[in-house]
């Protein structure tokens, strides 16, 4: 039975909106429709709010500018120090700031997880079955449900053979919470993201030896291009996104611009790939031009990774476990790594199993993921929102921001969805344009870290505002910051 959207949600307001997950999506998600006296319950399996940043590998903490992750209308205290790249603890104790000032504990439900997420025949809304710790089983019904998981959610451990023979360790990254399991061992860490990069760092402080092997490098960013221009420069401003290929959704004049601009753009990624080159070791050079390679996200790089490799505490080595022997691993090329750890940097998969096999069906979950309306709204499944959950950029917490902004509009009445073959058509287009544009991989769907202005400046205009928030004064380079919406969170 297909159902559709309806731009009436007058009866949201008469029942309760479920939040699935209380990471810093879910909190926000709670924060803006109550404070729209919307009734919200907030479903959190662990004891605990963030997330993610409840607990993550050893010296974890953010890769970007703490002015790229702030909470919209809830800037770090002056009150307080914090360092311009705080530690995992120091933003796990924002985040509770951010709780006790809004009053969001009491809509939470800890120690609860939500298993079946059903719809309500007859009526619009969804039924929720869940279990809370040392419970039985229970179902409530609510007028619209709102996903809020996060990117993160099941570790993808990619073992090869033998790995039942191997005499040593075999962790995830997730669970690489001490280096004490690292002291005095041959650690191999398999991964090219920045979880596989600072466990690798981490490990070579206490390990006997550290590796870290990677099928393929990939471009990281320095957080100072040449020790000089922060990295925000280049990836938050108008003249970084403009310098990327272009969105499908431009204009006819934007995209004959960008034609003709196209051999300096391809100059300014020669000059880039020479200047970023400047901070990479010979040997992680990667083989993909930089401007494809970012295409499909991007991961920071700061100095300790340079001064671990220089002083050989850390080795990079290209290549890929053909299978585990009692000793170590065996690579493709037939080189052998003597190993006692081996830590797996390989990110994770997207679980949707709280819905059944025909729901499943309708989300048409791809290999490349789960591809929505404005990363938001699937058209052809109404009352369902996801926040956070569908997409990555470098300032997730603006992002997720403008979409509760995005979704609180909505819910409201002051703004509406186009057609079901309206949105159907922009899914199918963003589809095409990001399989020609990025590399394949799991999470295709969901990046945005290099078009995030133009992610953000499409939510932004369907809310009938204007997506340009800088006065003409300020030069196009200048770094868009949470500051420059603070008009949809006040």
């Amino acid at each position: 039975m297909q159902r559709s959207w309806s731009n009436d949600f007058s009866h949201v307001k008469e029942g309760q909106v479920a939040i699935i997950g209380a990471g810093v999506a879910g909190l926000q998600a709670a924060r803006m429709l109550r404070r729209n006296n919307i009734k919200c319950v907030v479903f959190e399996r662990t004891d605990k709010i963030g997330g993610v940043w409840q607990h993550s590998y050893t010296d974890f903490g953010l890769q970007v500018p703490r002015t790229l992750y702030e909470f919209p209308g809830f800037p770090y205290p002056s009150s307080e120090k914090w360092d311009k790249f705080p530690t995992g603890d120091k933003v796990r104790h924002y985040i509770d700031l951010y709780v006790q000032e809004f009053g969001l504990l009491e809509a939470i439900r800890f120690n609860t997880t939500v298993t079946k997420v059903a719809p309500r025949w007859g009526t619009r809304g969804w039924s929720l079955t869940y279990q809370q710790t040392g419970s039985g089983t229970s179902t409530e019904d609510f007028s619209f449900c709102v996903i809020a998981t996060g990117m993160y959610n099941v570790p993808f451990l990619p073992l090869a053979s033998g790995a039942d023979t191997f005499r040593g360790k075999v962790v995830h990254t997730c669970t690489f919470t001490h280096t004490a399991i690292a002291r005095g061992k041959k650690v191999v860490t398999v991964g090219g993201g920045k979880s596989a990069v600072d466990s690798a760092c981490a490990a070579s402080q206490v390990a006997t030896s550290s590796v870290l092997l990677s099928r393929d490098w990939h471009w990281p960013i320095p957080r100072y291009l040449l020790d000089v221009v922060p990295f925000q420069v280049t990836t938050c401003s108008r003249f970084g996104h403009f310098m990327h290929q272009p969105h499908h959704e431009e204009t006819t004049c934007s995209i004959l611009l960008h034609r003709a601009c196209a051999p300096i753009k391809w100059m300014w990624w020669r000059m880039v790939e020479t200047c970023f080159s400047c901070h990479l070791p010979r040997e992680m050079r990667p083989s993909m031009n930089i401007e494809r390679d970012f295409a499909a996200g991007g991961r920071t790089m700061d100095r300790e990774f340079q001064n671990m490799i220089k002083s050989g505490k850390l080795r990079p080595i290209k290549g890929s476990i053909d299978r585990f022997t009692e000793t170590g691993i065996l690579l493709g090329d037939g080189r052998a790594l003597e190993a006692d750890l081996v830590i797996f940097g390989t990110g994770y998969v997207k679980s949707y199993s709280i819905f059944d096999r025909e729901q499943q069906e309708a989300l048409g979950i791809e290999e490349d993921g789960l591809y929505l309306y404005r990363q938001i709204v699937h058209p052809n499944i109404p009352e369902l929102a996801f926040i956070g959950s569908e997409i990555s950029t470098f300032s997730n917490l603006l992002t997720q921001g403008l979409q509760v902004a995005w979704l609180e509009r909505l819910l409201q009445g002051r703004m509406e969805l186009p057609s079901q073959e309206e949105m159907v058509r922009v899914v199918e287009r963003e589809k095409s344009w990001k399989r020609a544009t990025m590399s394949n991989s799991r999470a295709r769907a969901s990046i945005w870290q290099f078009h995030m202005m133009k992610y953000h400046d499409m939510l932004v205009r369907d809310m009938g505002e204007r997506p340009f928030r800088k006065c003409c004064c300020y030069p196009t380079c200048a770094p868009y910051t949470v500051r420059d919406y603070d008009q949809f969170f006040r």
